[in-house]
């Protein structure tokens, strides 16, 4: 194990993910703060900033919280109090992990709906209506997602608890920890990446269709509008491919394939990380408030340096 550690490649696995997992954690606390001071001053809170505020926190947590259980995984001396540490952030794992999710892709239909047209009634009325709806629909599809989720995570902590566990089954056993409901985390996982593909999808063929028309209509490819619509088709193309590794990659843990420190998994881990960093990047530069005060705090830098 320490010579898999002390790896050349591992090490440059260890160095990737280390700045990606700071980057992550950076882009994430900043448009959690930001949005929070925002909303501290005038008490008023949009449906698309409360979904960035919750996506960016539960990021920033759920990074946070993976790079805590690093070391907890290298240095378990006493199994029984190390156990109930596991059983803990396992949990809390699993709720960052399904309220950034969750996050996601209602930010991404909140995205599809108020940008797209379509001729159609149900889509007018949801239009009309999405801003006070998505709050709502998130709320419910994190809480099921969680509350179905309970019971096997309790039901897997009492089989183990009733073993009599040695030093070595709770090192191998720490990463099925995170993982106990195997089949729900596969369906939740699947329900949320149909809606979020699809959404993003819609969004796509509506921006291309859009930027085609002015094409057509004999406005220049540099007009600005045009430029703005190939430069959102851009963002969500590179989220839309990044999503697709992440939950690949998360697939691929949850099915237990890989095992935990070896290189194969760390390459996984940096796919979930480049997801939390480069998202976050790609909200602050896509936001004019966010782009605003980022641009703002980096003038400030650049003077006192």
């Amino acid at each position: 194990m320490v010579g898999d550690i002390l790896s050349p490649v591992v090490i440059f696995f260890w160095i990737i993910l280390g700045i990606l997992s700071v980057i992550a954690l950076l882009g994430n606390g900043f448009i959690t703060a930001m949005i929070s001071h925002q909303w501290l001053q005038t008490g008023k809170m949009a449906s698309c900033d409360f979904l960035l505020t919750t996506l960016s926190t539960s990021r920033f947590l759920l990074q946070l919280s993976s790079l805590l259980g690093y070391p907890v995984y290298f240095n378990i001396p006493e199994v029984s109090f190390y156990y109930s540490a596991l059983a803990v952030m396992s949990i809390s794992w699993f709720s960052f992990h399904i309220t950034s999710l969750w996050s996601a892709t209602w930010l991404s239909i909140l995205y599809c709906v108020k940008v797209t047209n379509f001729p159609n009634n149900f889509f007018f009325w949801l239009k009309t209506r999405i801003n006070v709806l998505v709050p709502r629909l998130f709320a419910m599809s994190v809480a099921v997602s969680i509350i179905v989720s309970l019971p096997s995570f309790v039901c897997y902590f009492q089989d183990e608890k009733s073993c009599n566990l040695t030093e070595t089954q709770s090192v191998n056993n720490y990463q099925n920890l995170f993982f106990a409901p195997i089949s729900l985390h596969f369906t939740i996982m699947a329900i949320n990446f149909s809606l979020n593909v699809t959404a993003s999808i819609l969004l796509l063929a509506s921006l291309w269709r859009h930027t085609r028309n002015l094409r057509k209509s004999g406005i220049a490819v540099k007009d600005l509008s045009t430029q703005v619509h190939i430069k959102v088709m851009k963002s969500v193309l590179l989220y839309l491919f990044l999503y697709v590794l992440y939950i690949t990659s998360m697939m691929l843990a949850t099915a237990r394939i890989l095992k935990y420190g070896r290189p194969e998994r760390l390459v996984t881990e940096i796919l979930l990380s480049a997801l939390s960093a480069v998202h976050s990047a790609i909200l602050i530069s896509t936001n004019p408030k966010l782009k605003k005060a980022s641009a703002y705090i980096l003038k400030i830098r650049e003077r006192a340096s």
